[in-house]
Protein backbone atom coordinates (compact mmCIF):
# COMPACT_ATOMS: atom_id res chain seq x y z
CA UNK A 1 0.00 0.00 0.00
CA UNK A 2 0.74 3.51 -0.65
CA UNK A 3 -0.08 6.29 2.20
CA UNK A 4 0.01 9.70 1.97
CA UNK A 5 -1.15 12.69 3.20
CA UNK A 6 -3.10 15.40 1.18
CA UNK A 7 -4.83 19.13 1.61
CA UNK A 8 -8.66 19.72 0.62
CA UNK A 9 -10.58 22.61 1.44
CA UNK A 10 -8.17 23.72 4.15
CA UNK A 11 -7.92 20.30 5.86
CA UNK A 12 -5.03 17.89 5.97
CA UNK A 13 -6.21 14.30 5.46
CA UNK A 14 -4.05 11.09 5.84
CA UNK A 15 -4.70 8.55 3.57
CA UNK A 16 -3.96 5.42 1.48
CA UNK A 17 -3.34 5.51 -2.41
CA UNK A 18 -6.51 3.67 -4.23
CA UNK A 19 -5.48 0.50 -6.19
CA UNK A 20 -5.21 1.88 -9.82
CA UNK A 21 -3.34 5.31 -8.52
CA UNK A 22 -5.78 7.75 -8.77
CA UNK A 23 -7.60 8.55 -5.87
CA UNK A 24 -7.11 8.78 -2.00
CA UNK A 25 -9.13 7.61 0.00
CA UNK A 26 -8.83 9.40 3.78
CA UNK A 27 -8.26 6.73 6.61
CA UNK A 28 -11.07 8.34 8.38
CA UNK A 29 -13.76 7.13 5.43
CA UNK A 30 -12.48 3.80 6.12
CA UNK A 31 -13.18 3.89 10.05
CA UNK A 32 -9.67 4.86 11.49
CA UNK A 33 -9.28 8.08 13.63
CA UNK A 34 -5.80 8.95 13.84
CA UNK A 35 -5.97 13.05 12.94
CA UNK A 36 -2.30 11.85 11.02
CA UNK A 37 -0.39 9.57 9.47
CA UNK A 38 2.22 9.42 11.96
CA UNK A 39 -0.55 8.92 14.41
CA UNK A 40 -1.93 6.16 12.58
CA UNK A 41 1.66 4.36 12.32
CA UNK A 42 2.26 5.06 16.14
CA UNK A 43 -1.36 2.86 16.61
CA UNK A 44 -0.52 0.01 14.91
CA UNK A 45 -4.12 -0.01 12.97
CA UNK A 46 -2.08 -0.85 9.71
CA UNK A 47 -2.55 -4.61 10.19
CA UNK A 48 -6.28 -4.16 10.47
CA UNK A 49 -6.76 -2.52 6.89
CA UNK A 50 -7.28 -4.80 4.20
CA UNK A 51 -6.15 -3.31 0.58
CA UNK A 52 -8.48 -5.65 -0.90
CA UNK A 53 -11.32 -3.69 0.81
CA UNK A 54 -10.23 -0.01 0.32
CA UNK A 55 -13.34 1.44 -1.52
CA UNK A 56 -11.65 4.01 -4.49
CA UNK A 57 -15.29 5.56 -4.23
CA UNK A 58 -14.97 7.23 -0.66
CA UNK A 59 -11.48 9.31 -1.89
CA UNK A 60 -10.36 11.56 -3.83
CA UNK A 61 -9.70 12.65 -7.13
CA UNK A 62 -5.75 13.23 -6.91
CA UNK A 63 -5.71 16.05 -9.85
CA UNK A 64 -8.17 17.59 -6.86
CA UNK A 65 -6.45 17.75 -3.63
CA UNK A 66 -2.80 19.19 -2.74
CA UNK A 67 -0.58 16.23 -2.02
CA UNK A 68 1.55 16.97 1.01
CA UNK A 69 4.78 14.69 2.57
CA UNK A 70 2.99 11.65 4.53
CA UNK A 71 4.38 12.57 7.66
CA UNK A 72 4.32 16.84 7.02
CA UNK A 73 5.62 17.82 10.67
CA UNK A 74 7.22 14.93 12.14
CA UNK A 75 7.69 14.37 15.78
CA UNK A 76 11.37 13.35 15.53
CA UNK A 77 14.31 14.70 13.85
CA UNK A 78 15.58 12.83 10.64
CA UNK A 79 18.18 10.45 11.55
CA UNK A 80 21.08 10.24 8.77
CA UNK A 81 23.61 8.09 7.87
CA UNK A 82 26.76 9.76 6.81
CA UNK A 83 29.40 8.98 4.13
CA UNK A 84 27.40 5.56 3.88
CA UNK A 85 27.73 5.02 0.14
CA UNK A 86 30.94 3.24 -1.56
CA UNK A 87 31.49 4.50 -5.10
CA UNK A 88 31.50 0.73 -6.38
CA UNK A 89 31.17 -2.96 -5.65
CA UNK A 90 35.75 -3.06 -5.28
CA UNK A 91 35.62 0.21 -2.86
CA UNK A 92 32.65 -1.35 -0.69
CA UNK A 93 34.59 -5.05 -0.19
CA UNK A 94 37.99 -2.74 0.47
CA UNK A 95 36.06 -0.73 3.35
CA UNK A 96 34.65 -3.70 4.75
CA UNK A 97 37.90 -5.65 5.17
CA UNK A 98 39.47 -2.17 6.61
CA UNK A 99 36.77 -1.89 8.61
CA UNK A 100 35.15 -5.03 10.35
CA UNK A 101 33.89 -3.47 12.92
CA UNK A 102 33.07 -0.48 12.40
CA UNK A 103 29.68 1.65 12.99
CA UNK A 104 28.10 4.30 10.82
CA UNK A 105 28.28 7.89 11.57
CA UNK A 106 25.18 9.26 11.69
CA UNK A 107 23.69 13.39 12.00
CA UNK A 108 20.36 14.67 12.66
CA UNK A 109 18.42 16.92 10.36
CA UNK A 110 16.11 19.36 12.04
CA UNK A 111 12.62 18.58 10.27
CA UNK A 112 9.72 20.65 11.89
CA UNK A 113 8.37 20.86 8.54
CA UNK A 114 8.79 18.72 5.19
CA UNK A 115 8.42 20.53 1.90
CA UNK A 116 6.36 19.16 -0.69
CA UNK A 117 6.83 17.67 -4.28
CA UNK A 118 6.26 20.56 -6.71
CA UNK A 119 7.45 23.51 -4.11
CA UNK A 120 10.05 25.98 -4.21
CA UNK A 121 13.66 25.24 -2.37
CA UNK A 122 14.81 28.56 -1.18
CA UNK A 123 18.01 28.92 -1.97
CA UNK A 124 18.91 31.49 1.37
CA UNK A 125 21.31 34.62 -1.52
CA UNK A 126 23.86 36.45 0.55
CA UNK A 127 23.82 32.94 3.11
CA UNK A 128 23.96 29.77 0.58
CA UNK A 129 26.46 29.95 -1.67
CA UNK A 130 27.26 26.19 -2.40
CA UNK A 131 23.52 25.09 -2.06
CA UNK A 132 23.88 21.19 -2.97
CA UNK A 133 21.17 18.05 -3.34
CA UNK A 134 21.17 14.64 -2.03
CA UNK A 135 18.80 11.64 -2.75
CA UNK A 136 18.22 9.37 -0.06
CA UNK A 137 16.36 6.50 0.54
CA UNK A 138 14.65 6.32 4.20
CA UNK A 139 13.04 4.04 6.18
CA UNK A 140 9.94 4.57 8.32
CA UNK A 141 10.11 2.97 11.32
CA UNK A 142 6.89 1.41 12.06
CA UNK A 143 6.60 0.14 16.12
CA UNK A 144 9.54 1.05 18.79
CA UNK A 145 12.44 -0.66 18.70
CA UNK A 146 14.73 -1.56 21.55
CA UNK A 147 17.63 -3.86 21.60
CA UNK A 148 16.42 -5.11 18.06
CA UNK A 149 19.05 -7.94 16.43
CA UNK A 150 20.01 -7.29 12.72
CA UNK A 151 18.01 -10.46 12.13
CA UNK A 152 14.77 -8.57 13.45
CA UNK A 153 15.08 -5.29 12.27
CA UNK A 154 13.03 -5.51 9.33
CA UNK A 155 10.09 -6.48 11.11
CA UNK A 156 9.85 -2.63 12.50
CA UNK A 157 9.82 -0.81 9.43
CA UNK A 158 6.67 0.49 8.10
CA UNK A 159 7.30 1.51 4.30
CA UNK A 160 10.01 3.60 2.69
CA UNK A 161 10.14 6.79 1.05
CA UNK A 162 12.97 9.18 -0.44
CA UNK A 163 14.11 12.66 -0.18
CA UNK A 164 16.28 15.45 -1.38
CA UNK A 165 18.69 15.96 1.55
CA UNK A 166 19.14 19.45 0.02
CA UNK A 167 22.60 21.13 2.27
CA UNK A 168 24.16 24.32 2.06
CA UNK A 169 27.66 22.91 2.46
CA UNK A 170 29.22 26.41 3.38
CA UNK A 171 27.10 25.86 6.44
CA UNK A 172 28.91 22.83 6.89
CA UNK A 173 32.04 24.06 6.85
CA UNK A 174 31.47 26.96 9.24
CA UNK A 175 29.61 24.85 11.47
CA UNK A 176 32.10 21.74 11.20
CA UNK A 177 28.89 19.62 11.14
CA UNK A 178 26.22 19.11 8.68
CA UNK A 179 22.94 20.05 11.20
CA UNK A 180 22.45 23.52 10.51
CA UNK A 181 23.55 22.87 6.88
CA UNK A 182 20.70 20.80 5.96
CA UNK A 183 17.88 22.18 8.23
CA UNK A 184 17.13 25.48 6.88
CA UNK A 185 13.56 26.10 6.16
CA UNK A 186 12.77 24.22 3.03
CA UNK A 187 15.57 22.03 2.75
CA UNK A 188 13.52 18.39 3.44
CA UNK A 189 11.55 17.82 0.35
CA UNK A 190 9.86 14.29 0.58
CA UNK A 191 8.36 11.96 -1.72
CA UNK A 192 4.35 12.30 -1.49
CA UNK A 193 4.40 8.58 -0.20
CA UNK A 194 5.44 6.21 2.08
CA UNK A 195 5.02 2.49 0.32
CA UNK A 196 4.55 0.05 3.06
CA UNK A 197 7.63 -2.68 3.67
CA UNK A 198 5.71 -5.82 2.33
CA UNK A 199 5.37 -4.03 -1.26
CA UNK A 200 8.19 -1.84 -1.75
CA UNK A 201 11.38 -3.95 -3.19
CA UNK A 202 14.51 -5.34 -1.25
CA UNK A 203 15.96 -2.28 0.11
CA UNK A 204 19.39 -3.50 -1.41
CA UNK A 205 17.71 -3.60 -5.00
CA UNK A 206 16.47 -0.22 -4.87
CA UNK A 207 18.56 2.32 -7.20
CA UNK A 208 18.54 5.45 -6.16
CA UNK A 209 18.97 8.68 -8.94
CA UNK A 210 19.31 12.24 -8.90
CA UNK A 211 18.87 14.63 -11.81
CA UNK A 212 19.45 18.81 -12.34
CA UNK A 213 17.75 19.70 -14.86
CA UNK A 214 17.32 16.64 -16.27
CA UNK A 215 20.55 15.44 -16.44
CA UNK A 216 21.54 12.69 -14.37
CA UNK A 217 23.81 13.35 -11.40
CA UNK A 218 23.35 10.19 -9.02
CA UNK A 219 22.81 6.60 -9.99
CA UNK A 220 23.83 3.98 -7.48
CA UNK A 221 21.91 0.74 -5.96
CA UNK A 222 21.26 0.29 -2.02
CA UNK A 223 23.61 -2.41 -2.25
CA UNK A 224 26.28 -0.11 -2.43
CA UNK A 225 25.33 1.05 1.11
CA UNK A 226 28.53 0.12 3.55
CA UNK A 227 25.86 -0.18 6.20
CA UNK A 228 22.18 -1.11 5.54
CA UNK A 229 18.53 0.00 7.26
CA UNK A 230 18.61 -3.29 9.48
CA UNK A 231 21.99 -2.59 10.96
CA UNK A 232 21.66 0.94 11.18
CA UNK A 233 18.25 -0.29 13.40
CA UNK A 234 19.95 -2.65 15.44
CA UNK A 235 22.99 0.27 16.10
CA UNK A 236 20.54 2.90 17.32
CA UNK A 237 18.21 0.67 19.49
CA UNK A 238 21.16 -1.19 21.29
CA UNK A 239 20.78 1.19 23.77
CA UNK A 240 18.12 3.29 23.50
CA UNK A 241 14.61 3.42 21.93
CA UNK A 242 14.26 4.00 18.44
CA UNK A 243 10.85 5.54 18.05
CA UNK A 244 7.46 4.34 16.12
CA UNK A 245 7.72 7.18 13.01
CA UNK A 246 11.11 7.69 13.26
CA UNK A 247 12.78 8.81 9.39
CA UNK A 248 16.07 6.81 8.89
CA UNK A 249 17.72 7.87 5.71
CA UNK A 250 20.60 5.51 4.16
CA UNK A 251 22.63 8.17 3.23
CA UNK A 252 23.41 9.66 -0.56
CA UNK A 253 25.61 8.18 -3.05
CA UNK A 254 27.82 9.41 -4.98
CA UNK A 255 27.84 12.18 -7.71
CA UNK A 256 26.04 15.34 -5.48
CA UNK A 257 27.68 18.51 -6.58
CA UNK A 258 30.48 18.47 -4.81
CA UNK A 259 31.22 15.29 -6.37
CA UNK A 260 31.72 16.84 -9.95
CA UNK A 261 34.74 18.23 -11.05
CA UNK A 262 34.77 20.90 -10.87
CA UNK A 263 31.94 21.43 -7.96
CA UNK A 264 28.61 22.26 -9.58
CA UNK A 265 26.16 23.85 -7.20
CA UNK A 266 22.56 24.52 -7.40
CA UNK A 267 20.91 28.27 -8.73
CA UNK A 268 17.99 29.89 -8.95
CA UNK A 269 15.84 28.53 -11.74
CA UNK A 270 17.34 25.09 -11.53
CA UNK A 271 15.08 21.84 -10.88
CA UNK A 272 16.16 18.48 -8.43
CA UNK A 273 14.35 15.45 -9.20
CA UNK A 274 15.37 12.60 -6.56
CA UNK A 275 14.09 8.55 -7.14
CA UNK A 276 13.80 5.31 -5.56
CA UNK A 277 13.44 2.74 -8.02
CA UNK A 278 9.75 0.98 -6.87
CA UNK A 279 9.49 4.09 -4.07
CA UNK A 280 8.85 7.39 -6.28
CA UNK A 281 9.97 10.28 -6.35
CA UNK A 282 10.40 14.29 -5.51
CA UNK A 283 10.81 17.65 -7.74
CA UNK A 284 11.32 21.07 -6.49
CA UNK A 285 12.38 23.90 -8.28
CA UNK A 286 15.24 26.23 -6.79
CA UNK A 287 13.91 29.60 -5.80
Amino acid sequence: MKFLTFAYRGRQYPAVLSGDGSRAVPLEALGFTAPTLEEFITSGAVSSLDAAKIDAAKGFDLRAVTLLAPIPEPLQEVLVMENNFAASPEDLAAYRQEHPDGLPTYFYKKASVCNTDGAPVPSYPGHVTQLDYQAELCAVIGRDAYQVSPADAAHYIFGYTVINNVIARNLTVKHRRPYIATSLDGFLPVCPYIVTADEAPSPAEIVVRSYVNGDLRQNAPCSLAKYDFAYAIADLSRMSVLRTGSILTLGTPFGTGADQQPPRWLRPGDTVTCEASGIGSVTNTIR
